[in-house]
């Protein structure tokens, strides 16, 4: 897993560590990580070569119509939750899938929806 945030990389990477997350993630990237920033596809396209993915096999999760503009123009899967900043406008801006909580992403992760190609 990656953490890709339009927050600067020093304040995010502080905080997966104090959230005692630091383990689960491969890299961490900020809004000062790359010359552009989301929904550009820069950041993910760069991710996604260094874990060497294919973004069919990628899936964006997050709480903003920018997460999705991202998502889409990275050409991965997206996954919207009903928690956050930008979650209000969704609507707007469908995800492929919503969750409440990120424990209902697992079963899509190795379900029939893995599958699906973009």
């Amino acid at each position: 897993m990656a953490v890709y945030t339009n927050k600067p990389v020093r304040v995010s990477r502080n905080i997966i560590q104090e959230l005692g997350m630091a383990d689960y993630f491969r890299v961490v990237y900020g809004g000062n990580s790359f010359e552009r920033k989301k929904p550009d596809p820069m950041g993910v396209d760069s991710i996604l070569h260094e874990l060497g993915t294919a973004p069919s096999q990628a899936m964006i999760v997050g709480d903003s119509e920018i997460d999705i503009q991202t998502a889409r123009n990275a050409g991965t899967w997206v996954c919207g939750v009903t928690y956050g900043f930008g979650s209000h406008r969704f609507a707007e801006y469908p995800p492929d899938l919503f969750v409440d909580n990120l424990t209902e992403l697992v079963p899509h992760l190795f379900g029939s929806t893995a599958n699906r190609s973009v």
